[in-house]
């Protein structure tokens, strides 16, 4: 392991993710835009020692992740229950995609499971088949 590797705990398993230098601060918040959708943009604040989990919820087990896509035929759009998190590093904002079935790509990148990747201003994340835009919301 080295100084920019960071360990991401999930369902009790330990996963070891390389870190790069440069992407949107983790601080204030971020905004999560979904492409073909009219909603407002999910706005939060950006991830801290825990991260964000982001996927869809299921109503039959009783799941909640942090950032539910439900609401935009997330299932239909193949995004899994755990599909990905909003991690920081070194004050940066990071994606890891969690093991999904149908990956979680970045500007249209199929990341590795498991390997975080350095979101920049304006990037273009994608989980399945459900398209977003992330932009670090400035005051």
């Amino acid at each position: 392991m080295q100084n920019s590797d960071i360990i991401l705990i999930t369902n009790g398993i330990m996963m070891c993710a390389n870190m790069t230098d440069s992407g949107i601060e983790a601080i204030g918040s971020i905004a999560i835009q979904v492409e073909e959708s009219d909603d407002a943009p999910i706005t939060l604040d950006a991830p801290g020692i825990e991260g964000y989990i982001i996927g869809r919820s299921d109503v039959s087990i009783s799941y909640m992740p942090d950032i539910d896509l439900a609401p935009f035929e997330a299932q239909n759009r193949g995004i899994s229950r755990r599909h990905a998190a909003l991690v920081r590093r070194k004050g940066q904002v990071h994606v890891v995609d969690l093991g999904s079935m149908n990956g979680t790509f970045v500007n249209n990148k199929r990341l590795s499971p498991q390997s975080a990747h350095v979101l920049a201003d304006g990037d273009r994340l994608s989980l399945a088949n459900l398209h977003m835009v992330i932009t670090q919301v400035r005051s």
